[in-house]
């Protein structure tokens, strides 16, 4: 059935465009709400936003197709809360997706997010619900942000930027969070911002990212069990793709995205056999990702 994903996703607008079809849901998800900073004798507040995000990610449709139980997209969302007061939150959020690899068992995780300010309203028990022509809560929009974000990454990795669709629909997200005057929305200069990231993902200049992420999972990880040689010659292809797009200024977010996703899993893949020439590709790995130098230092 994984196979099957492809053609979902190379035919998404179709199925987009008012064919009679049932729709599913997108995620697995696997929410953690984090209270412990908080000195707060009252803990259901935040077992219930756990609860209902949870509810939220996972019963939602936001891409509109048709789905089976083992194509949704994994994902592990962390929300530590550093402040609340009045139903007022102050946190920070991390969330990881993951892909899986064409005839296997293995999930390769895909992007690592890390947002650093999120500032929020819940009132318990007050449902989470999407509304695309409109967003009354801070808490909904900053999800399905999100949600459209990681769908169109995970798109991306199984037709040439073919995530461009819901990338535009976070844009929409991220057009009324800012037209409502909700925290967390604005442009600034700090190392990760919303607007920032989605901005840069509808510019032609992350083109060369999304053909790295096409061919690393397509071309790469897709094909390991069929030409593992091959199969890392298109890895190493990719991480080119990468070292051409750069890791400066607003570029080193995305490739941080993909590093702090992927630095391990690349590691082992080249560590074990078949073995090929990796002088370069530790170079590059070195320029692009120093911080993981203790896993690039391993492949020989």
């Amino acid at each position: 059935m994984r196979g099957v994903r492809k053609i979902f996703f190379l035919f998404n607008i179709l199925f987009l465009s008012g064919l009679s079809v049932s729709f599913s849901q997108d995620f697995k998800a696997n929410i953690q709400v984090d209270a412990s900073r908080v000195n707060q004798s009252n803990t259901e507040i935040f077992q219930n936003l756990e609860k209902q995000l949870t509810e939220f990610m996972n019963n939602t449709s936001f891409s509109g197709r048709k789905i089976d139980i083992s194509e949704r997209i994994s994902i592990n969302i962390y929300l530590n809360i550093s402040n609340y007061q009045d139903n007022s939150f102050e946190a920070s959020l991390q969330i990881q997706s993951s892909r899986p690899i064409y005839q296997t068992n293995y999930e390769s995780p895909l992007a690592l997010l890390k947002d650093p300010a999120v500032v929020f309203n819940y009132q318990e028990f007050t449902p989470l619900v999407l509304n695309e022509n409109r967003v009354d809560s801070n808490l909904v929009a900053i999800f399905s942000y999100y949600a459209w974000v990681l769908i169109a990454l995970d798109a991306d990795t199984y037709a040439f930027n073919g995530g461009d669709y819901y990338y535009r629909k976070a844009q929409n997200v991220l057009g009324m969070a800012q037209a409502n005057g909700f925290s967390g929305w604005a442009i600034n200069n700090k190392a990760f911002n919303k607007p920032m990231f989605l901005n840069l993902l509808l510019s032609n200049e992350s083109l060369l990212f999304k053909k790295a992420l096409y061919e690393y999972h397509m071309n790469g990880l897709d094909k390991m069990t069929l030409d593992p040689l091959n199969a890392k010659k298109e890895v190493i292809k990719a991480i080119a793709y990468i070292q051409s797009f750069g890791n400066n200024g607003t570029h080193r977010t995305l490739v941080q995205v993909f590093f702090d996703a992927k630095a391990k899993e690349i590691q082992e893949l080249f560590v074990a056999g078949p073995n090929l020439d990796t002088n370069g590709l530790v170079k590059s790995l070195q320029a692009l990702a120093p911080l993981f130098g203790n896993y690039w230092s391993d492949i020989k």
